[in-house]
């Protein structure tokens, strides 16, 4: 106890004290509120929560006919089309389009850089 007689706990809370309180609350929820929404995003972004979302779906075609002696350089998928760019054993580069059911050949392309 104080000189004064007063328990310490009895007094009363000095205004400067009550307002950091208050912006510190704020700050606290305000924090916890922008983490949610940030990983909320994450999660309709990456995880395929989010009805336009493309669907995976698998290449049935059980092997693509590739030129002898050519090495994959990438590969990508558009709509009924697999992409697979080559690079040949002469050094070429070329762009395969084949399709997804049948692995057969649509389309080739030279590819050249500058």
């Amino acid at each position: 106890m104080e000189p004064s007689g007063r328990d310490p706990e009895d007094l009363p809370e000095p205004p400067a004290l009550r307002r950091l309180r208050l912006l510190v609350s704020t700050l606290m929820v305000a924090l916890i509120v922008g983490i949610l929404s940030v990983a909320a995003v994450l999660v309709i972004r990456l995880g395929g929560l989010s009805p336009t979302a493309p669907k995976l779906i698998p290449i049935t075609a059980e092997r693509f006919a590739l030129p002898a002696g050519a090495e994959v350089q990438g590969l990508g998928r558009a709509g009924g089309e697999v992409l697979i760019m080559l690079r040949l054993a002469d050094g070429r580069e070329r762009l395969h389009a084949y399709d997804v059911e049948s692995g057969a050949l649509l389309s080739n392309s030279a590819i050249e850089r500058d």
